[in-house]
């Protein structure tokens, strides 16, 4: 972090001053007023760039899931979550054959993964879950982008990609 030795005079109205205080009062350190507004102007010049963080889901084939994980693992990403869920496409489930009986599936069993990345790296990682959970048959699955506002460590506090 730099020198703060820069003093900025901000005149605002009553309003401002008491939604800035309604922020603070929902950061878990409870800043004071001057590093509250810091942290907000820093929010809205990243947002303003476009440099949010990113949550990707995927959606893939369980069999898949060892590739994409170390793949992702190779390339510097250090969390993910997995969850084991079922579901259907457009495909509707699927037929299969036991004890020469046939029935139909309708949930077809898939792995969830989550994680947050920083924007500049979004692209990266989709190519990689892309190249590595791919068959070229139906099901192979979705991946999800949405924008994340805020990432918060619980055990040291830190935001953003340090929390990461």
């Amino acid at each position: 972090m730099s020198k703060q030795d820069q003093r900025i005079q901000l005149v605002a109205s009553t309003e401002f001053r008491n939604e800035v205080n309604k922020w603070r009062r929902g950061q878990t350190d409870l800043p004071s007023h001057s590093e509250s507004i810091r942290r907000l102007v820093k929010i809205a010049l990243r947002l303003e760039k476009g440099e949010t963080m990113k949550m990707i889901t995927a959606i893939i084939r369980p069999h898949k899931y060892n590739d994409v994980r170390d793949a992702l693992i190779d390339i510097g990403i250090e969390g993910l979550s997995a969850t084991e869920i079922k579901g259907f496409g457009r495909q509707r489930g699927q037929t299969e054959i036991y004890r020469g009986s046939e029935y139909k599936t309708t949930e077809i069993p898939k792995i969830k993964i989550d994680l947050v990345v920083a924007a500049e790296r979004l692209e990266q990682v989709i190519e990689i879950i892309k190249k590595t959970s791919e068959t070229g048959k139906v099901g192979d699955g979705k991946i999800f982008i949405s924008d994340i506002d805020r990432a918060i460590r619980i055990r040291t506090g830190e935001t953003q990609e340090e929390a990461l």
